[in-house]
Order: structure tokens, then sequence, then C-alpha cells
């Protein structure tokens, strides 16, 4: 899988520090218009694509069948091939001091249809809507966040970076074949 972008390493942190690899996957499911299916966070007004992280018994593409489906509603979500992946080097959530280097995995997925999400714990209280956009609209709206209260508690100034790092990606691929 090839790598996108450059690491990104939260303000502060030294590589040295890293005490916790997590691995995660993440899909990107386009449809006919070229719009990019989201999940919308109500509670943090931002954009992530679909995914997270992967548990010790899964691999990874079992990990992201399990959350388009919590997430999304997927009906019959497919992996169809890998993506890139993204480096980051950052705080835990939620005032949690440990020095992480997250590995995102992206696959280009496709899924027939929506239906009931299955969220849980914290993507309940965060609000996780399923949301076609437009690349464009995306990354215009996440830059115009990123620099919010709640994008700058320690753990969170990296992840829409990533987003917005995968998102021009993607962008100039598909410019590319048009």
């Amino acid at each position: 899988m090839t790598k996108i972008g450059n690491t990104i390493i939260e303000e502060g942190i030294e590589e040295k520090e890293i005490q916790i690899i997590r691995k995660t996957a993440r899909a990107i499911i386009l449809n006919d218009k070229k719009e990019v299916l989201m999940a919308y966070s109500n509670y943090y007004n931002d954009f992530m694509f679909p995914g997270g992280g992967i548990h010790h018994y899964e691999n990874p593409l079992e990990a992201l069948i399990r959350e388009m489906k919590e997430e999304l509603g997927a009906i019959n979500p497919k992996i169809k091939e890998p993506f890139g992946y993204t480096e980051e080097i950052r705080y835990g959530y939620h005032g949690d001091h440990r020095v992480f280097h997250q590995i995102s995995n992206y696959y280009v997925c496709e899924i027939e249809g929506l239906g009931e999400q299955q969220l849980k714990g914290n993507e309940c209280f965060y609000g996780i809507l399923p949301t076609w956009s437009k690349i464009d609209e995306v990354i215009r709206h996440n830059c115009q966040i990123l620099k919010d209260e709640k994008h700058q508690q320690k753990g969170l100034k990296t992840v829409l970076l990533r987003e917005n790092q995968v998102l021009t990606k993607l962008k100039e691929i598909m410019d590319e074949k048009i």
C-alpha cells in the first residue's frame, strides 16, 4: 500500500516518545455524482471517512466491514482495493497523554445502500451521520473548523489534517481521470 503524504506529527511531540501503535481501517466510498460518503459528526461539526480501530482479533478488512455497518448502516459493504495509508504521531483522545503512532489504511469500497446504523459508545454522543458530499466542500469545511476549540484539544489536532490529506489525494486522482 502506498503512503499518502507526509507523517503528521502533533505539535510538541517527538517520535521517540511513541508508546502505542494504533492501526485503523477507513472506507472511501464514491457515488455516480463523484460525491464521497463521509461520517459527519454533529458534535465536532466535521467530516471523517467511515472507519476506525482494528481490534486485536480482526484483520483490517474485517474491521472495515464492521465499521461500515456500525457507522453507516452499510448494506452489503464490499472492499474493492487498497487506496493508501497515512501516519500520525499524536496524543490520545480525551486527555490521554500517551503518544500514539497511528497508521490509517484507506480502502476503496462500495455499498448497496444505507440502512440502520449500529453506533456504539462515543459514536452516539458524537452524532455520526452518513453524508454524501462533494470532495471540495468537505475539504473547505474541515479547513474552516480546523482551528476551533474542539479540534485544538490534544489528540484531535491531526485528525482533520489526515482526512484532508486523503481527500486531496483522492481529488488529484479523480481529476487525472477526467
